[in-house]
């Protein structure tokens, strides 16, 4: 899926992806509904780290049951660093035509950095002119800067992080002094403390129930596995006994993730919208070398 939307080379593609996800979704006479679209965009995901892709000692229940379920995609390339694969995936381009070859601008209140170009057309903006209700829950890192961002690209809600990380208690970016980094739109959103995923997931449910009449797109890029690596005290007690302890901690986030992937899923079943949904599931690029830098709790 990945090396599809690369190859897709302008604006006119990107409505073919919408074109192609509704062909893929295409229900008996009689089921007139557009199919939702949810996004499922793990943070430094390695090519076989999970289960279903060979990775025995990792836990990953819910990343496998998708898997098994759909279509399992083993040639699928991306760019080698956050940025730009996020900006190919939402336009279909190249990420240079957008002006996204590296990091992007991280503090939204800094002067004007490196953002992607507001002429770039969405997957966002072309389903929201389909009639379908966006939003992204999670890590943007498409440029912080106040006059750019989700909002201005095809998302009627966005709720998570401009930059790249942050600790998932505090919020803060942590590289150099470190800054403020959990937004509602431009909002600051203050609340130390609650573990920022869970924060994430929350309003993805909620946007779930409350949109489940009608079509909608949901783009979930998650800020974890990368490190910090802050996983929860019950995915951490079910790799105690590994040696390693790199793997361990990766191991740990990676069942984290897994988690929260399978809430999404879960309640798309318990509001009858599985049918009718097409989810993808991927990584925005390979295993980082920076496993196991960790911040404990």
């Amino acid at each position: 899926m990945v090396d599809l939307f690369h190859r897709l080379r302008n604006a006119r593609h990107v409505k073919r992806i919408f074109l192609f996800l509704f062909v893929l979704a295409l229900k008996p006479i009689g089921q007139t509904a557009m199919p939702n679209v949810v996004i499922l965009f793990t943070d430094d995901q390695g090519t076989i780290d999970a289960n279903c892709y060979g990775s025995t000692d990792l836990i990953t229940p819910n990343i496998d049951k998708l898997a098994e379920t759909g279509v399992r995609f083993t040639q699928a390339y991306s760019h080698t660093v956050c940025c730009p694969a996020r900006a190919a995936l939402l336009t279909g381009r190249h990420p240079q035509r957008g002006g996204v070859v590296h990091w992007t601008q991280g503090d939204m209140n800094s002067a004007k950095g490196i953002n992607m170009a507001l002429e770039e057309v969405t997957l966002a903006e072309v389903l929201k002119q389909a009639g379908y209700r966006t939003a992204l829950f999670g890590k943007w890192h498409l440029g912080a800067h106040r006059d750019y961002g989700p909002k201005k690209q095809g998302f009627d809600e966005f709720f998570g992080i401009r930059d790249g990380f942050v600790d998932n208690y505090n919020h803060y970016f942590l590289h150099g002094t470190g800054f403020h980094d959990l937004y509602e739109g431009t909002i600051p959103v203050k609340d130390p403390g609650k573990y920022f995923p869970e924060l994430m997931m929350q309003r993805a449910l909620k946007f779930i129930e409350e949109n489940k009449a009608r079509s909608f797109f949901l783009y979930l890029p998650f800020n974890i596995p990368h490190y910090p690596e802050q996983a929860l005290r019950q995915h951490e007690s079910m790799y105690e006994n590994m040696k390693d302890p790199a793997r361990r901690s990766y191991g740990s986030i990676i069942t984290t993730t897994d988690f929260y992937i399978g809430q999404v899923v879960d309640k798309l079943e318990e509001n009858g919208l599985r049918e009718n949904t097409i989810i993808i599931f991927m990584s925005d690029n390979g295993h980082s070398e920076e496993t196991s830098n960790r911040i404990r709790v």
